[in-house]
């Protein structure tokens, strides 16, 4: 907890203009014990608006009351990164979908048919794939539905809205039983969108 608190402690960003991410032992150095082992509360994810435990080994999980933690991150740095690269490609032009999976099982991708993975930014529950033309993420979405299933959001982004749908017919071929658009809500840009089509980039007033 002191080498986290000296190393994060006061990191303070928000990677797509919205909701802060803090990171500190926020006053309380507590451990408790999860099912992955012992954890302290490290960051305060302001997209979930929950907060998140530092396990021992250094990956973070996600507490849900009455569920066990599940794994998000594999290292706070992969978190970073994740976050960072997030960053630099959510104002382009994207498609959101979804996929779903058994419980604790990823999503089976052919990743012939996507860009290098971006190992830096990947972990269990958000990877990553970039060449700086275009970027994919998977990022789990939810684990506890009655359904018994895992959600997983797919976003492909290209800088050229032109080669959007190239890219999307890519990922349709990587990633199996992909759904059309998740809602009407873009999440990233905090507009209403048309069902199934794709999401135009922020504008810089919008984003003011």
């Amino acid at each position: 907890m002191i080498r986290f608190e000296e190393r994060y402690g006061g990191l303070c960003y928000s990677p797509r203009g919205d909701d802060d991410h803090e990171y500190g032992l926020f006053g309380h150095p507590t451990a408790h014990r999860t099912s992955h082992g012992l954890a302290f509360s490290g960051i305060l994810d302001g997209c979930w608006t929950r907060r998140v435990a530092v396990l021992a080994d250094g990956r973070t999980a996600m507490p849900v009351p009455g569920l066990a933690h599940r794994v998000i991150n594999r290292s706070i740095d992969q978190r970073l990164e994740a976050d960072a690269l997030l960053a630099g490609v959510y104002r382009w032009p994207h498609l959101v979908l979804r996929t779903t999976t058994g419980v604790g099982v990823d999503p089976s991708v052919a990743e012939e048919h996507l860009p290098p993975r971006a190992h830096e930014a990947t972990g269990p529950a958000d990877m990553w794939w970039s060449d700086g033309t275009s970027a994919v993420n998977l990022r789990l979405h939810s684990w506890w539905t009655t359904l018994r299933r895992d959600t997983w959001i797919v976003r492909c982004f290209v800088p050229d809205g032109g080669t959007l749908d190239r890219t999307a017919s890519a990922v349709r071929a990587a990633v199996p039983d992909l759904a059309t658009a998740v809602d009407d809500w873009c999440s990233l840009c905090a507009r209403f969108i048309g069902q199934g089509r794709a999401c135009p980039p922020v504008t810089s007033t919008a984003a003011q």
